[in-house]
């Protein structure tokens, strides 16, 4: 007559059957998840220096072709030095070398003939401030049709920092440039991406540099007459804006396993600590470990409405130490209920901590590999 096998076996076969469902559920939507927002990262930033893509949740500019009348300038940059950088702030400070050439016939671009504008900057730095501006040099060639001005600016941009990535986030560091006074009908930007380099000497804590930069040109929409009665309502002007952009980013793999070694670590004690004779003095430390990790992480990062790839890597450690603390009190009780502990039940407890930390391995891997992948 065949023996009734213990409630025992079909308690740890339960367990296990949820880990594997659980485990496999959150592989699957964690990776889903960190490959969305990656994807969504590297669109916005591609579509911020296109020069024919709308900004990503801007207004869209009326048009992106110029007419017959519109006067070409051409305009440079050189970035000399970053002098700050802080993501958590969202802002950086830099300086730089800008100048314009344009045909002094066609426009007066300075304001020098203007009452109202002369001896005001002819420029103003989109979402910043400018801190300090010496002209250069000026040259005026009436017999060729050329003028040129030089200046040297140190400005501080406020600029919103997608950290979603973190901590192998990368950004574009944008300086956009605009006329003061002249709309893009009057004026458009033609960069100069010959003269137009970053210098060497440029450096970021924390954050490796291109040895490039990019310029465009792009219309950028107001889309208010801001109280002037000469205006319609719904008057909307697009300005000609030169945009020129440094790429920084931070190392891959690495950087994870720099930030993260001390959870992985607490992580592993926590599959250790069933060879002890106290468990839970080595789950609760673990346990303590990430809590810490979880605030200083916080404490590096700007407010966000989302979970980042460090968040959503240290929030899985987290749950795992959580779930093999509930296990090591769970499991053990259903296993000795009688006292003794059979083949199958010594099996079903190895299996369900090779499963735990086999997700552990997985859903880590994946989610880090997938970051990579399509950041």
């Amino acid at each position: 007559m065949n023996q009734k096998r213990p409630s025992s076996h079909y308690i740890l076969f339960g367990i296990l059957i949820t880990i594997l469902i659980t485990g496999i559920y959150s592989a699957i939507n964690l990776t889903s998840n960190v490959k969305l927002m990656a994807e969504s990262v590297k669109s916005d930033r591609k579509k911020t220096m296109d020069p024919i893509a709308p900004d990503p949740g801007k207004t869209k500019p009326e048009k992106y072709e110029t007419g017959p009348n519109t006067k070409k300038v051409k305009i440079g940059a050189y970035l000399e030095r970053i002098e700050d950088l802080d993501i958590k702030k969202s802002s950086w400070t830099y300086e730089f070398y800008l100048w314009f050439s344009w045909k002094p016939n066609e426009i007066n671009l300075t304001g020098r003939n203007d009452n109202l504008h002369n001896n005001e900057l002819p420029f103003s730095i989109i979402n910043g401030d400018i801190l300090k501006a010496e002209k250069i040099q000026e040259v005026y060639d009436v017999k060729k049709n050329i003028a040129y001005i030089q200046y040297f600016v140190k400005a501080q941009n406020t600029q919103f920092f997608d950290v979603s990535l973190y901590p192998i986030d990368q950004h574009d560091l944008i300086i956009p440039i605009e006329h003061k006074w002249l709309d893009r009908s009057q004026v458009v930007f033609v960069p100069d991406t010959i003269d137009s380099k970053v210098s060497s000497r440029v450096n970021v804590n924390g954050y490796e540099k291109e040895s490039t930069v990019k310029l465009i040109e792009k219309p950028h929409a107001y889309k208010s007459a801001r109280g002037n009665p000469k205006l319609d309502a719904g008057y909307k002007v697009d300005f000609s804006q030169l945009r020129m952009s440094l790429r920084i980013y931070k190392g891959g793999l690495s950087v994870i396993l720099k930030l993260f070694i001390i959870m992985y670590i607490a992580v592993l004690v926590t599959f250790i600590a069933p060879f002890s004779s106290d468990p839970s003095r080595y789950t609760v430390g673990a346990l303590f470990t990430t809590a810490g990790a979880n605030y200083i992480l916080s404490s590096k990062l700007p407010a966000s409405n989302v979970y980042t790839l460090a968040e959503i890597i240290n929030t899985s450690c987290m749950a795992i130490i959580i779930i093999m603390m509930a296990l090591l009190a769970v499991v053990p009780t259903v296993i000795f209920k009688d006292g003794i502990i059979d083949k199958v039940e010594k099996r079903l407890n190895d299996l369900i901590t090779l499963s735990m930390f086999a997700f552990f391995i997985v859903i880590n891997t994946l989610v880090a590999w997938t970051a990579l992948l399509y950041s």
